[in-house]
């Protein structure tokens, strides 16, 4: 999972941007009634944590990415 495409935001994207990308696509995601809803917002929340913590992003930063 790439937090970043999660949120679709670009990897130097302000906190922010950040935080308006989640509450817009967690938004339309709860509204959803599509029945993958549920793992979809499951994946916003950890791209969120990932993202909102300073520490956590610039850990996953710092990782080598797969592809």
């Amino acid at each position: 999972m790439d937090p970043y495409r999660e949120l679709q935001v670009d990897p130097a994207a302000c906190p922010q941007v950040v935080e308006a990308a989640f509450a817009v696509l967690r938004e339309m995601t709860l509204r959803s009634d599509d029945d993958d809803a549920p793992r979809r917002l499951a994946r916003l929340m950890a791209a969120h944590r990932i993202l909102s913590d300073p520490a956590r992003r610039a850990a996953w930063d710092a990782a080598p990415q797969d592809g």
